[in-house]
C-alpha cells in the first residue's frame, strides 16, 4: 500500500444483482486486462478499503457485503451465503475463475468462497484473518472484544448506532477505535493520509446504516459452519508477530487447511504488515496459483 491516498470522494460503484432482489457494489482497481483477485474488506470497512492498494498489476474486484457501503443489507446471513453472492457477481460479470484476498475481518468470508466454490477460486491468500472463535479466550485482546460484540448483538447495536453519527461527520476517526495499544510497526504506517483513506473506508461502509458491522460481529463469533480442513485450493496466510488485534497464537486452527503456506512476520503489526507488504502478497498469490496449475497438469498428463 502505498502512502499517497485518493479514494472517490462521491462513490458511484457498479452494482450486481443477487438473490432476493439484493445487490452487491463493486469498486473496481488496478489494471482491467490482469488477472482478476477479488478483494474482502476488513472489519467495518467497506471495498474503498481496497483504494489504499496503489499500483495494482492485476484486476482487483472490491465488493461490498450486505449492509455496508451501497450493498443491500440480508437479515440473518451467513459466511457461506457470501459464496453464493460471490457466485452470483462473478458470473454476472462473466469471470469463471478468480482469485479470493481477505484482509482481517474479510478473511472468514474469503475462506468460505474457496470452501464452497473450489472450482472456481484459484488461490486463498489470508491477511491477518479473523480465526474461529472456538479456541480464542475470552480475555484476549482485540479480537476477544469483538467476538463479545458479536455475542451481545442488542447493546452492540446501540452502540454502533450512537457512534454512526460521529463517524459519518468526523467527530471521531478510527484512530478513536484503534489507536490506543498498538504497536510501533502499525503507529508508524498509519501515517495521516492512510488514516484519512481508512476513515474514508469506514464512512462509506457506515453510509446507509451499522447492518454490515453488526452481522459480522455476530458472524465471526458464532461456528462459521464448514470446515477449514476441507478448503482444497492453494492457500496462503499472512501474519505479523507483532499483532495487537490478532495475536498470531489465535490463527492456529487455519494450520488445518491443507499445504497452507503460512508467511510470519516478526516485525510487524496488523496494519503495517498489508501496507508494507501488500505486493509480496500478491506476487506470492500468483506464484503458488500457478505452480499448483502447473502441477496438475503434470499430473493429469502422467495418467
Amino acid at each position: 500500500m502505498g502512502r499517497r491516498v485518493r479514494l472517490p470522494a462521491s462513490p458511484a460503484p457498479q452494482s450486481v444483482k443477487v438473490s432476493g432482489g439484493r445487490t452487491i457494489a463493486i469498486e473496481e482497481y488496478g489494471n482491467p486486462t490482469g488477472p482478476v483477485v477479488l478483494y474482502f474488506h476488513g472489519w467495518p470497512a467497506s471495498r474503498l478499503e481496497a483504494g489504499l492498494i496503489q499500483n495494482l498489476p492485476i484486476r482487483m474486484l472490491a465488493l461490498d457485503r450486505p449492509g455496508y457501503g451501497q450493498s443491500t443489507p440480508m437479515p440473518g446471513r451467513t459466511l457461506l451465503d457470501w459464496a453464493a453472492d460471490v457466485a452470483h457477481v462473478t458470473k454476472s460479470l462473466g469471470i469463471d475463475r478468480f482469485h479470493v484476498v481477505g484482509l482481517s475481518g474479510g478473511g472468514p468470508y474469503a475462506a468460505a468462497c474457496a470452501y464452497a466454490l473450489p472450482g472456481r477460486v484459484l488461490s486463498l491468500s489470508l491477511v491477518s484473518p479473523v480465526p474461529p472463535p472456538e479456541l480464542v479466550p475470552h480475555e484476549t485482546p482485540g479480537i476477544g472484544l469483538l467476538f463479545r460484540l458479536g455475542r451481545h448483538p442488542r447493546l452492540t447495536h446501540r452502540l454502533f448506532a450512537m457512534a454512526r453519527p460521529l463517524l459519518r461527520h468526523r467527530l471521531i476517526t478510527p484512530r478513536t477505535f484503534i489507536g490506543a495499544g498498538l504497536p510501533a510497526a502499525d503507529r508508524d504506517v498509519l501515517t495521516r493520509p492512510m488514516m484519512a483513506g481508512l476513515g474514508a473506508a469506514w464512512r462509506e461502509g457506515f453510509r446507509h446504516s451499522v447492518h454490515g458491522a453488526l452481522s459480522d460481529a455476530q458472524i465471526y463469533a458464532r461456528p462459521w459452519g464448514f470446515d477449514l480442513a476441507q478448503i482444497a485450493v492453494p492457500t496462503s496466510l499472512w501474519c505479523g508477530g507483532q499483532d495487537s488485534l490478532i495475536p498470531v497464537a489465535t490463527l492456529a486452527p487455519y494450520a488445518a487447511i491443507p499445504g497452507i503456506d503460512w508467511t510470519l512476520m516478526p516485525d510487524e503489526g496488523h496494519f503495517s504488515l498489508a501496507i508494507r507488504h501488500a505486493t509480496a502478497i500478491l506476487a506470492a498469490m500468483m506464484s503458488r496459483s500457478s505452480k499448483a496449475s502447473q502441477a496438475q497438469l503434470s499430473s493429469s498428463l502422467s495418467q
